[in-house]
């Protein structure tokens, strides 16, 4: 620290359990006191802070979200906005790669693949797909219309063999190839069943 820098900070320890805190801060022990009367939270989304309360609750934490949903700020699909739900209308199923006999659901407007857990097909296991984004599979409801269109990965998605440059529709049965990972195409919704 240089000269005339300083912090102003008034230190003190508490006599129940030994603790140092910062006075200007709290007006009580924040390790003992378990209301923390006095103390300043950060309201920084996805952070933590411990639950005031009753015994049972001490020690346990809560995100500091405003709505308490952990959707908040997520866009919504217009037919989960109309409907309420968010319904399945398809699957993809893994016949070959680290997820050899598992599905995905595919839901309406677009469903974005990659490794990482946000993605909404996530596909674990597969270095060779990228973590976000390497493919979208979208659901045209008002069209009826399946596509699969490539993304930011580096490896070439595949669809029944054929590398995929641009948006291509899907049809029941197709093998589509990310990665490593090859993936049948199963529709739920089409002219035959649509969610009302």
């Amino acid at each position: 620290m240089s000269k005339g820098m300083s912090i102003l900070m008034n230190m003190k320890q508490c006599a129940g359990g030994g603790h140092f805190y910062d006075a200007s801060i709290h007006k009580e022990c924040p390790y003992c006191n378990t209301n923390n009367i006095g103390a300043t939270i950060p309201l920084d989304m996805g952070r933590t802070m411990p639950l005031a309360g009753g015994s049972p609750d001490i020690g346990k934490t809560m995100p500091l979200t405003q709505s308490g949903d952990g959707d908040a700020g997520r866009t919504v699909a217009i037919v989960k906005d109309e409907l309420g739900i968010d319904p399945v209308v398809g699957w993809l199923v893994s016949l070959d790669g680290t997820e050899k006999g598992r599905d995905y659901r595919i839901r309406t407007d677009n469903n974005h693949v990659g490794r990482d857990e946000k993605m909404d097909i996530c596909i674990r296991g597969d270095d060779t797909i990228s973590r976000e984004n390497h493919a979208t599979i979208s659901y045209d409801s008002r069209d009826k219309i399946f596509y699969f269109t490539p993304g930011d990965g580096r490896s070439i998605v595949r669809l029944n063999d054929k590398g995929v440059f641009a948006t291509t529709e899907l049809n029941a049965y197709d093998i589509l190839e990310i990665g490593k990972t090859k993936l049948v195409f199963l529709p739920l919704c089409g002219e035959k069943f649509e969610w009302e």
